[in-house]
């Protein structure tokens, strides 16, 4: 073997032995992004001076937050703020920010809200029904609140446990559909809905309606007479965060 050839070949195991410099690790860019997760009210209100409580994580330093649509958005303030009952902060979060903005009148779906240096977060701007809010107690059938559909209602599960019962006249072949809007834009809410009729007998229940957490039920009506709606978490969780709007037509 030629001499040159043979001190290249000793040479290899000495060049594969040798140590690998370490490479510094490079810090995660994600790690303390501003997220945030829901809005408290949950549904915007366009025309009208709101303050909304933006829920989220690494939110307790953000300083500015700006809207999709260029309306001024005031930061009144942030905070850390610990998840109740022990739920997971993925869910419902552990910081806060609250701001202050007038939406147009005429704002339509999609508007979004970003903190500095975090993603967007779109709002939950209502169509033109009806809007009724939800009154309790409302916890049971016997207390159920009457609905005049088309309407939606604009709701919180306020506790663990708490279902939200709602009471609407049908009559035969007439179709009932109902939606709930909460977890598309955040909400930790993971709604149950049930149907039943005056008698309690079971009509329709839906958990998740396609790829969404949240649900909804189309069915038609068996008999004249009341039905009623009833919202529920799945887990049997429940808070001031846990906003929704239950769309409610007959046709």
């Amino acid at each position: 073997m030629p001499r040159a050839a043979l001190l290249f070949l000793l040479t290899i195991p000495v060049a594969a032995s040798a140590p690998v410099a370490a490479q510094p690790k490079q810090p995660d860019k994600k790690k303390d992004t501003p997220k945030v997760l829901y809005a408290a009210p949950l549904v915007a209100t366009p025309g009208a001076r709101q303050k909304l409580t933006l829920r989220g994580k690494h939110l307790d330093a953000v300083k500015e937050v700006t809207a999709s649509d260029g309306t001024a958005v005031k930061v009144l303030g942030a905070k850390k703020a610990a998840a109740p009952n022990n739920y997971p902060a993925d869910r419902v979060g552990d910081t806060e920010v609250e701001v202050e903005l007038t939406l147009p009148k005429g704002a339509k779906p999609g508007v979004s809200l970003a903190p500095a240096g975090g993603g967007p977060y779109t709002l939950l701007i209502p169509d033109e029904l009806p809007a009724v809010a939800e009154k309790e107690p409302n916890d049971g059938y016997d207390a159920a609140q009457p609905l005049t559909p088309p309407c939606a209602v604009v709701g919180v599960i306020h506790q663990e446990k708490n279902p939200d019962v709602f009471r609407v006249a049908g009559k035969a072949g007439q179709k009932l559909r109902a939606e709930v809007q909460a977890a598309r834009f955040g909400s930790p809410l993971d709604g149950i809905l049930t149907v039943v009729d005056e008698n309690r007998r079971f009509v329709a229940a839906n958990d998740d309606a396609g790829a969404s957490r949240d649900p909804a039920v189309v069915v038609t009506l068996p008999r004249d007479g009341v039905y009623f709606l009833s919202l529920i978490d799945a887990h049997d969780m429940g808070g001031a965060g846990f906003g929704y709007r239950l769309v409610v037509r007959l046709e």
